[in-house]
């Protein structure tokens, strides 16, 4: 069994289609970020290079309200996703847009844009908008990690299954051992409800 194979998972922006992308702007007009934006300046003052060139670039909508007049669907969209969380709060939600958008919705600063424009869709569970051009990849995206998580909890259960005394003879580790690092693995998507494949 490959553990090393959710390396191979990982969205590079060499793996990103771009020629999928419709150009209709929207997501650069609805940007949001897993961080507060209180947190991003706090992660900018420590040196975070990330929360850097995301502050610098993107500029931020007065209001959720402000947004919902440029991209209101994906507004909607998105607060909807967010909204499923227990700990949801509209309140810690900042919308942002790119002033680099031109009116034709191509980039302004396309040969220096940051990295994490080249990795839109960041994942493959990314709010993208409406109709986005990405939808299918992302759909074959989630397929692979999917069965990837699946394959995981197959080979647990095999191990379990034959192991004689909770080790793995063809490895230096213990069942339980193997049954941490699987779960390990697996915990980076169970906010996508891995815990259900």
């Amino acid at each position: 069994m490959n553990f090393d194979k959710e390396k191979q998972l990982e969205l590079k922006s060499e793996n990103f289609p771009q020629h999928l992308c419709k150009m209709c702007g929207k997501c650069c007009r609805s940007i949001t970020a897993s961080h507060t934006h209180e947190e991003l300046k706090e992660m900018k003052e420590k040196g975070s290079e990330g929360a850097k060139v995301f502050i610098d670039i993107f500029k931020t909508y007065s209001d959720v309200q402000e947004a919902k007049k440029v991209v209101p669907e994906q507004i909607d969209q998105i607060l909807e996703e967010l909204g499923q969380a227990e700990d949801f709060d509209i309140n810690n939600v900042t919308f942002y847009y790119c002033p680099h958008i031109k009116e034709d919705n191509k980039c302004g600063i396309y040969e220096t844009r940051p990295e994490c424009c080249k990795r839109a869709p960041n994942n493959a569970w990314s709010c993208m908008p409406p109709g986005c051009g990405f939808e299918g990849w992302q759909f074959k995206e989630r397929e692979k990690i999917k069965k990837y998580v699946r394959k995981l909890k197959e080979y647990l259960i095999t191990k379990e299954a034959i192991e004689e005394e909770g080790q793995i003879s063809d490895k230096n580790i213990s069942v339980e051992e193997l049954k941490e690092l699987i779960e390990k693995k697996i915990s980076v998507w169970k906010k996508y409800g891995a815990d259900l494949w």
